[in-house]
């Protein structure tokens, strides 16, 4: 099956300007409708006219949203005239089908109270042709033909202004100007399965496909059940005041100048709708965690042109409104401020719930929207005896909804705060707001601030905004490398980190205090250890890592403001594992996962750190991780993360060691601990071991239980066979590992195995215990695993090692070939591109 269309470059979608522009005519098309009817109409006609077309609305939406972005997905998928893409537009076509008779029962039962026979059955008409409109929007969408797609949409609201203008001349009022709604997408309708006949008289696939074929349908009806159950709570949402007011009311003349205002009101959602309709496409094709770039730009875009909309709207002096409403309606003024607060909530919800629509999971949106549409169906059949509680009310239910899936939002797409990428222009525009609200008295003076305000937003939404500088990373790396008994993944820190900065980017890496520590450069990484004055404190490791861990928690938005990055990445650390940084700050976050260590740190210290943990893995859009069984246990406990497996490398060094001097001891090389290393297990097993081999066993490393090891080795008689090289490292670190006939690894666990990696890459074979990351790494051709925690297992592996050269030669050869794809170039550029994917780079700044 042939990929889909490539992305284009962040910032920039093929055919948006155009879909974007037919867009806004099709608004300004029913906004001037709507006007032109609200003369043309006696109130009692309006009041049906406008509570049904409402109800149109919803179903135009909802319409709108599954079936076109469904089939759009499967059209730009598949080979044309594939069994595939031919299933996909037969199962949208019964789909919209199904729709279309579903929704005209339950849209003709809600308006069968107040309306009459005549808009009833230009209701039931409209929604057969919307929905089988709906099938060829998708087709056009899918083909990337956006001219066409928005040739139609115009043309569908000039058919249908002709045909109403002709109705209500004619005398039919409401049920005429309903029935324009149906004549329009008729046409509509005929030209866009004109555009798809190919596939729809194409023949039946062969036999062979049928499995593909089903496959693809059932991910084609859980791809639509999700996107029409958002949408249908959407559309439920900002049309219940009206419909449930009118239910309420009898269809009472009393709520035209309500409705009326609605229309102004609901400007920005056309903005909204068209901001929707491009982003989808993105989402979907790129899948969770990617593609953030253009929803923060769709969104930022939203806040600036919507806001400025807004403002405009619920200023607007009676003067002005009555150069476009009647004057009975302008009397009603005052509900211009809820209702415009209404519509941005409203438009705010279409576009952040399109994250779920495209990625899912459905239920962190469709909670919240059926709750509001609950609560404030009954909020709203209590205040419509009153027009504004009734407009407040909409504004205070929709504005909750807003805030809440605006936040659940955050958690998918990074940096999409309340004002993400639009503080600036907003700022540089308030001055001019606020004069909009002081000059309402004086309607020629607010007429030249509102086209000020109109006009920046404008500029604004055009414009780009570019922080000139280098790509900026602020690294929370937890350990320094510098740091006595620090291990691989700092380690791991370091060597990308300093080929970023290679790149050209400003790396600064955080790191927990340790005695001596200071601000330091180095390899072009800066090393910030935080807090930076500790005291005597900083001589324990545990007291530290707390002290580091309070500082991102309470200072993370003052190291953002210090270092302003492009990416914020959290090394996951003990003993929480991660803090939830992505709940602090909205710059984008990638977090680097080597161990989830709170299950283990749980047990040591008998705290609830698994709690933190779960609640940070939730936190993350984002994950990478050393390896392939971390990987998978890391997408199954966070399904919507994008997971993404980057191993640690080894350095090109290690395969250049010198092995001319290799002796006949074993070696142990790495942090000098015992709860995580196993270091006290080498030591009992070799005590075991040393009576049977003349190889004695060299330690070289530092860390917290060096003094430990030192006085087991000492109690188990093995002080003189045992010898202690202190801390290795650069080029003499290869060289010890090449110069040992074995390195013994006894890790009770491992973040990935760096030292067996090193190792392996120098010629040595590997003794390990049988446990995960190792077991990929140390396999029977390179090396021996034996079962975890048996001692007398290693220690007789150990002896026959040591006793066989031969058959240790052997197993060293092999070693260099299985990780020379471990390349810290290779890994740093894979890291890279999945920082510049997530903050939506364009290229090396």
């Amino acid at each position: 099956m042939p990929a889909g269309p490539a992305p284009a470059p962040a910032g920039r979608v093929p055919g948006a300007l155009l879909l974007t522009a037919a867009t806004v005519a099709v608004g300004l098309g029913n906004y001037g409708l709507s006007l032109l009817l609200v003369r043309l109409l006696a109130p009692s006609d309006f009041t049906v006219y406008s509570a049904v077309s409402s109800v149109l609305l919803s179903v135009g939406t909802l319409a709108g949203a599954t079936v076109p972005w469904v089939l759009a997905r499967e059209v730009a998928a598949c080979a044309p005239g594939g069994a595939r893409r031919r299933r996909a537009v037969r199962s949208c076509l019964w789909l919209a089908l199904g729709l279309s008779l579903a929704t005209a029962v339950v849209a003709c039962a809600a308006v069968a109270p107040y309306a009459g026979p005549g808009p009833v059955a230009a209701l039931a008409a409209a929604c057969l042709t919307i929905w089988l409109n709906s099938v060829g929007a998708g087709y056009l969408q899918g083909r990337e033909h956006f001219a066409r797609l928005g040739a139609l949409r115009v043309g569908e609201v000039a058919v249908r202004i002709v045909v109403t203008v002709a109705t209500v001349a004619a005398g039919w009022g409401a049920a005429g100007a309903l029935g324009a709604f149906a004549a329009g997408a008729a046409v509509t309708t005929a030209a866009g399965l004109a555009a798809l006949r190919r596939d729809l008289a194409a023949e039946e696939a062969e036999e062979a496909a049928e499995a593909e074929e089903a496959g693809s349908r059932s991910g084609l009806w859980r791809h639509a059940a999700r996107i029409g159950g958002i949408q249908l709570l959407v559309c439920v949402l900002f049309t219940s005041d009206v419909v449930v007011a009118a239910s309420v009311r009898g269809g009472s003349a009393d709520l035209a100048p309500y409705q009326a205002l609605l229309v102004l009101a609901r400007v920005p959602l056309f903005l909204a709708t068209a901001l929707a309709t491009v982003v989808f496409p993105r989402l979907a094709a790129a899948g969770p965690g990617a593609g953030g770039e253009g929803f923060r730009t769709a969104l930022r875009q939203h806040w600036i042109a919507g806001g400025a909309l807004t403002v405009t709207i619920a200023t607007c002096p009676g003067a002005v409104a009555g150069l476009v409403l009647p004057e009975q309606y302008t009397a009603s003024l005052a509900l211009l401020p809820p209702l415009a607060l209404a519509g941005f909530a409203s438009a705010t919800v279409v576009l952040v719930t399109v994250v779920f629509q495209a990625w899912g999971p459905a239920r962190p949106v469709v909670v919240p929207l059926a709750v509001a549409c609950l609560l404030g169906g009954a909020g709203y059949a209590v205040a419509s005896a009153s027009p504004p509680a009734l407009a407040w009310s909409a504004a205070a239910v929709t504005s909750a909804v807003a805030v809440v899936t605006l936040g659940r939002a955050r958690r998918r797409v990074p940096g999409t705060g309340p004002l993400a990428g639009a503080l600036g222009p907003l700022a540089a525009g308030a001055p001019a707001c606020c004069a909009l609200l002081a000059l309402r008295p004086y309607p020629a003076l607010w007429t030249g601030a509102a086209l000020t305000v109109l006009a920046g937003a404008a500029a604004a939404v055009r414009s780009r905004p570019r922080r000139p500088g280098p790509y900026r990373v602020l690294h929370l790396g937890f350990e320094d490398p510098r740091r006595p008994g620090a291990g691989g993944g700092s380690v791991r820190t370091h060597e990308v980190n300093r080929r970023l900065a290679a790149r050209g980017a400003e790396v600064t890496v955080v790191v927990a205090p340790w005695p001596g520590a200071t601000a330091t450069v180095r390899d072009g990484v800066r090393y910030v250890p935080l807090p930076a004055h500790l005291g005597p404190l900083a001589r324990s490791r545990f007291t530290s890592q707390i002290a580091y861990f309070a500082v991102v928690v309470t200072r993370l938005p003052w190291l953002v403001r210090r270092h302003d990055p492009d990416i914020v990445v959290e090394d996951f650390a003990a003993p929480f594992s991660s803090v939830c940084v992505p709940y602090l700050t909205r710059r984008p976050v990638v977090g680097v996962v080597q161990w989830l260590f709170a299950s283990e740190k749980a047990r040591e210290f008998h705290l609830p750190f698994g709690a933190v943990e779960r609640r940070g893995l939730a936190s993350h859009t984002t994950l990478l991780a050393v390896g392939d069984d971390l990987g998978e246990e890391l997408r199954g406990r966070n399904p919507a993360a994008r997971v993404q497996v980057i191993p640690n490398g080894v350095d090109a060094a290690a395969f250049t060691a010198s092995a001319a001097r290799r002796g006949d001891h074993v070696l142990y090389l790495g942090r000098l601990e015992t709860t995580s290393k196993g270091l006290d297990l080498l030591l009992r097993a070799y005590a075991l071991a040393a009576p049977h081999t003349s190889a004695d066993l060299h330690i070289a490393g530092d860390g917290p239980d060096a003094r430990t090891a030192r006085a087991l080795a000492a109690d188990l008689g093995m002080a003189d066979r045992v010898h202690w090289l202190g801390r290795v490292e650069g080029p003499a670190r290869f060289d010890l590992l090449a110069g040992a006939r074995l390195v013994c690894v006894p890790s009770r666990y491992e973040t990935f195995g760096m030292v067996a990696a090193e190792a392996l890459a120098t010629g040595t074979p590997v003794l390990a215990f049988d446990i995960p990351r190792l077991r990929d790494l140390v396999t029977d051709t390179v090396g021996v695993r034996v079962p975890p925690g048996d001692l007398d297992a290693y220690a007789a592996t150990l002896t026959a090692l040591t006793r066989d050269p031969a058959r240790c030669a052997a197993l060293g050869a092999q070693g260099p070939p299985t990780v020379a794809h471990l390349d810290w170039d290779r890994i740093a550029a894979a890291q890279w591109a999945a920082y510049k994917r997530v903050s939506g780079a364009v290229g090396e700044r």
